[in-house]
């Protein structure tokens, strides 16, 4: 009777273990979408449609093919909605489904899903889009390389193949903040507080403030991956 209902509780623990890793996918040519519960269901096809509306904006003004399939995991594991994109070693988008928090922030956007796939889509696009060089070093290492803290190495593999994405935070975010902006018929945080916040800073700190063609020329002598 006991080894019955061991193996019967060992049964039962499989079972559940096994429901819980189900997941769900929804694809594209260029997407594979992820979720995990049947409740996210009818989000997945508008999150999907509003990928595909992102990219063929980012296709058509960057010239960008993606190097591979985009895999989003639509998740509600945290309290607020937020999204993160990792190139490296694969394209890879989180997408946290929760409510935004909107206590000490302020996200101005047209629709989340929305806003979020043109955010996190301009990030892709920055650090897998390749230049030359970029496409002869992922080829001799056979993709994009992730740097391990066992071989240091790995980092300037990493650098050679995918360089852009070591540039600084504000650089991505910059571009990221600009062009959900634009996208979104001049709804987004480029009218928020972080701007004004760098703005004022740099009244306060009396910068130079570049015209258009000084900040390009600024940034070309700065970043020489531009």
């Amino acid at each position: 009777m006991r080894s019955a209902s061991i193996v019967s509780s060992l049964a039962f623990a499989i079972a559940l273990t096994a429901q819980a890793q189900h997941l769900d996918s929804r694809r594209t040519r260029d997407l594979d979408l992820i979720y995990y519960d049947k409740a996210h269901e009818y989000l997945s096809y508008h999150l999907a449609r509003s990928f595909e509306n992102s990219l063929a904006f980012d296709k058509k003004l960057f010239g960008y093919t993606p190097s591979e399939p985009i895999v989003i995991l639509m998740q509600d594991f945290g309290d607020y909605g937020h999204g993160g994109t990792s190139t490296v070693p694969w394209n890879y988008i989180s997408i946290g489904i929760e409510p935004f928090d909107y206590v000490y922030d302020v996200m101005p956007t047209n629709e989340r899903m929305n806003w979020l796939m043109h955010h996190e889509l301009i990030h892709v696009v920055a650090t897998d889009k390749a230049a030359d060089a970029d496409l002869r070093y992922r080829k001799l290492f056979h993709g994009k390389v992730a740097p391990i803290k066992e071989e240091p190495l790995s980092m300037f593999y990493s650098y050679l193949a995918s360089p852009r994405w070591y540039s600084p935070r504000w650089y991505h975010e910059g571009i990221a903040v600009f062009l959900e902006t634009w996208m979104a018929g001049g709804v987004g945080r480029a009218l928020g507080g972080y701007d004004e916040m760098v703005f004022r800073t740099m009244v306060l700190e009396n910068a130079y403030f570049y015209d258009v063609v000084g900040l390009e020329s600024e940034g070309t002598t700065i970043d020489f991956q531009i």
